[in-house]
């Protein structure tokens, strides 16, 4: 067996304090510094809900009709009779979900303006080709995924199609269609 620990005193108390500061605690951060957040997790929140209070109206319908794109690839795309469900990130469906990143990120670009030496409208037609291509390629998907060939269910005495469309693939045009319009609106409103 191991022997006991020595018992703490009252002095051990006063060498930690002489030891220096505790590295964990927020009070002994340089007061001089900025907060980054590597430092500071609360940072990077704060920036994402200034992110999104810069947000206008045309850019907010925009952001959320692909962030909802972005969701939908984690629910079920496609449904085949002998695999079951297939999500949209295991699926086809990730090049949408690629295309959804990239209109958000050229959303932040533009809204932020971090790429001052460059045209807005370059963001902007770089927004609009991503929302267009997920789109496309959500519709595409909706028609590959289809195959009204009848086979036997797996359960019960009926028969069902091959494959189908299932729930992520629709909410994947909603949102492309809902990010196409913020966009669309956003240009109509810098045209004005």
């Amino acid at each position: 067996r191991a022997p006991a620990p020595q018992p703490r005193d009252d002095n051990d108390d006063d060498d930690a304090a002489v030891a220096g500061p505790d590295p964990w605690s927020r009070d002994a951060r340089e007061s001089g510094s900025g907060r980054s957040p590597i430092d500071d997790p609360e940072v990077l929140l704060d920036d994402a809900r200034s992110f999104l209070k810069d947000l206008e109206g045309a850019d907010r319908v925009a952001f959320w009709g692909a962030a909802l794109v972005v969701l939908s690839c984690f629910m079920p795309w496609k449904e085949t009779a002998a695999d079951g469900d297939f999500l949209g990130l295991i699926s086809l469906g990730f090049i949408s979900f690629l295309f959804a990143i990239g209109a958000m990120v050229f959303i932040g670009i533009r809204v932020r303006n971090l790429m001052a030496w460059v045209n807005p409208m370059l963001p902007w037609g770089a927004q609009m080709v991503c929302t267009v291509v997920c789109l496309v390629w959500s519709l595409v998907f909706l028609k590959i995924s289809s195959d009204t060939t009848l086979v036997p269910s797996p359960l019960g005495n009926s028969e069902m199609m091959n494959s189908s469309p299932s729930i992520g693939c629709f909410l994947g045009v909603l949102g492309a269609v809902v990010a196409l319009l913020g966009g669309l609106m956003g240009l109509r409103r810098t045209q004005e």
